[in-house]
C-alpha cells in the first residue's frame, strides 16, 4: 500500500482550465488522484484546493512543476496530515466514518489535520510547523 500525501494548491480560477492545468500535471506522470475538494477564499477569485495523493517516485517532480503553473500562487505540501473523514447524511446529520459508507447522494468532506508544511512557489521551497 502507498502512503498518501495531502497537498493544497492556492491558486486564481479565472476560468475551467485552471482545474485541468493542476490536474494534468499529476496524470502526465501518470498519479492518480484520490480524492480532492476546493472551496472559494476571496472575492477575487483565489481559491484553495486539497488533494489527495498516494505518494510515487514522481511526486516531487510533479510538486515542483505544479509549483510553475499559470494561475498557482503556491502549492503546499502537508507534511503530517492526517485526513479525517466525515459523512454529511441527505437530513443534515453529519456522521464521522469512511466514504464507503457514502449512500447515494451522500457529502463526503475530507478535513486534513496537520502541523508542518512544506511551501512551493514558482521552485522555491520553504517549510514551517505550525506548533
Amino acid at each position: 500500500m502507498t502512503q498518501e500525501k495531502v497537498v493544497r494548491v492556492i491558486g486564481y480560477y479565472r476560468d475551467p482550465s485552471f482545474l485541468e492545468r493542476i490536474i494534468g500535471q499529476f496524470r502526465k506522470l501518470l498519479m492518480d488522484i484520490n480524492w480532492m475538494q476546493a472551496r472559494k477564499v476571496s472575492d477575487n477569485g483565489l481559491y484553495e484546493i486539497y488533494f489527495g495523493i498516494p505518494y510515487t517516485n514522481n511526486f516531487e517532480i510533479a510538486i515542483a512543476n505544479l509549483s510553475k503553473t499559470v494561475d498557482v500562487e503556491k502549492v503546499e505540501l502537508l507534511e503530517d496530515a492526517t485526513v479525517t473523514t466525515y459523512i454529511i447524511k441527505q437530513d443534515g446529520n453529519v456522521i464521522k466514518g469512511d466514504s464507503v459508507d457514502a449512500e447515494e447522494y451522500d457529502m463526503v468532506v475530507y478535513k486534513p489535520v496537520f502541523s508542518k508544511i512544506t511551501v512551493l512557489s514558482w521552485g522555491v521551497i520553504s517549510g514551517k510547523n505550525l506548533y
